[in-house]
């Protein structure tokens, strides 16, 4: 497996020698050969479809080809070659001279393959899916790889071509040359070149079984199982809520256990032990049906990554779970900080009254302090006396740096009661109103200080920041070497990737808000 990725890339390279703009096609066509599955190309004429085909060929050591160019006049001896003549009339068997027709071809192409009359269809589909044709009374295994079909427009409604046309694993939008170098390059070009393969790189058999085999090993990851269920999901309320003129998207079981062997052939030539996120954004060339879809599925795809990466790998949800927490709790206790319990009174506007303290005067605290105060946790205090009324004497929160000049005798230890307070472990009443309610049972939820559930969401924003920056690092190097993405599929990768990110920071912002709201919350008055 260590050395399979060089030799296909090398091959694609000597495949594309010559080839403007269809790179990305002829290596989706390698993928599909190499996965034993079937590419169906739609494309106006004269993109180079068949040029696919006529390159594709050299990628294999038994590189049999058949070509053909359908119409509505083809017969199956076209196809599949002439009715033995000897045979019928000596053996009165009806057998086909296969000889260099398709049921012995490794690589083959079909033009405009829905032109094809039923009798080729019917023996298509067992070519396709099965890789055998019965020929009169016996059943033949054909060599295969890979059927290539093109077309410039899709199959007909109502014909019957819907059992053959979902045998194409891969559908690929072939257009003209874009970029006005390279067309200046190919209309420049004197003559079609073959390409030139280097002995070594072409496939054999052997190898060719050995791949298929090896591809199998490769694992899934339970994310991407979470990223089919999600493309599903999508899927069917898309059918659901599309509008009636617009066709529906359909997915067979079949066709799922396909693209799964697909992606793992991808992740296996690709030297990667389980199909990553990177693989998964080829599922969009085999869930299309009408050219109308081409963009709802790619975002479909690209969304279901994005859900896999954030929800299932990251636990965005859990994070986000916990910071609302975190947001309601703030909510709350600056609530409380603003409206303190009613029957609890107040003092010359701001304070509580400690009763039964053995001091001179009055005990009193500020009444924002107390609603700071934990049931669990105790808080530092200092007594200083009110320079406007001395008959007062006002508990304030102690600092360490600024009130580092108080005696340690003077500091006091409070924590709240109900409707009292706790001073050095010993409870005190607070002065309240006649006749007032009872206090409602108090909620275990809430028990938990508040710094200690900021500091669990701060750890889960850390971990995800720490998962992230992995799944980042691997998923952005493995596309950028992958050997079947085309350049828009990379940068959409890291434009999805680059969106987490986003996220992430956003979530860091939001919690650096909250610490600084509640450190100035709880600040020294």
């Amino acid at each position: 497996m260590s050395s399979i990725k060089p030799r296909i890339h090398k091959l694609l390279d000597a495949l594309n020698e010559g080839v403007f703009e269809k790179e990305h096609t002829i290596a989706l066509s390698l993928l599909a050969a190499i996965a034993g599955e079937s590419i169906f190309l739609l494309g106006p004429p004269g993109v180079a479809k068949s040029l696919v085909a006529r390159r594709l060929k050299y990628a294999f050591k038994e590189n049999n080809a058949f070509e053909y160019l359908m119409s509505r006049f083809s017969t199956p001896d076209e196809i599949f070659g002439p009715v033995s003549i000897s045979k019928l009339k000596d053996e009165d068997t009806y057998e086909r001279i296969t000889e260099g027709y398709l049921p012995t071809a490794s690589v083959a192409f079909l033009d405009e393959i829905w032109k094809a009359g039923p009798a080729i269809q019917n023996s298509l589909l067992t070519v396709i899916n099965e890789k055998i044709y019965r020929n009169g009374q016996f059943t033949v295994k054909v060599p295969l790889k890979v059927l290539i079909a093109a077309s410039n427009e899709l199959p007909a409604k109502g014909e019957g071509l819907e059992a053959l046309y979902d045998r194409f694993l891969i559908r690929q939008f072939v257009g003209c040359i874009e970029q006005e170098f390279a067309f200046d390059r190919m209309i420049a070009s004197t003559k079609d070149t073959e390409p030139n393969i280097p002995e070594k790189l072409p496939i054999e058999q052997e190898e060719y079984c050995k791949m298929q085999a090896e591809a199998e090993t490769v694992t899934l990851h339970y994310t991407f199982f979470e990223l089919v269920h999600t493309i599903k999901r999508t899927v069917e309320q898309y059918n659901t809520q599309r509008d009636a003129n617009l066709p529906p998207i359909y997915i067979s079981d079949r066709r799922w256990k396909k693209i799964v062997g697909l992606l793992r052939t991808s992740a296996y030539l690709n030297e990667s032990p389980a199909v990553n996120f990177a693989d998964c954004l080829l599922i969009h060339y085999c869930i299309w049906d009408e050219v109308s879809q081409l963009p709802i599925v790619e975002n479909i795809v690209q969304q279901a990554i994005t859900e896999s990466i954030n929800t299932y790998l990251l636990g965005e949800k859990q994070l986000e779970q916990k910071l609302d927490a975190l947001k309601e709790d703030m909510k709350a206790e600056h609530s409380l900080r603003e409206i303190s319990d009613p029957a609890i009174q107040v003092v010359d506007t701001f304070y509580h009254r400690i009763e039964g303290y053995r001091i001179a005067g009055n005990l009193l605290m500020f009444a924002s302090d107390y609603q700071n105060l934990k049931k669990d946790s105790n808080r530092l205090f200092y007594i200083q006396q009110d320079k406007f009324r001395p008959v007062n004497k006002i508990l304030k929160t102690y600092d360490f740096v600024k009130n580092r000049s108080i005696a340690q005798k003077d500091i006091y230890s409070l924590r709240k009661g109900n409707r009292s307070v706790f001073v050095n472990n010993e409870e005190y009443p607070l002065l309240c109103y006649k006749d007032c309610e009872s206090l409602p049972e108090p909620n275990e939820e809430t028990s938990t200080p508040f710094e200690f559930r900021l500091q669990e969401v701060i750890d889960l924003l850390q971990n995800m920041e720490t998962e992230f920056k992995k799944l980042s690092d691997r998923e952005n190097g493995y596309a950028r070497e992958h050997l079947f993405l085309s350049t828009r599929q990379k940068a959409d990768l890291k434009r999805i990737l680059n969106g987490t990110a986003h996220i992430i920071e956003n979530y860091r912002n939001e919690l650096r808000i909250i610490a600084h709201a509640h450190e100035q919350e709880n600040r020294d008055y």
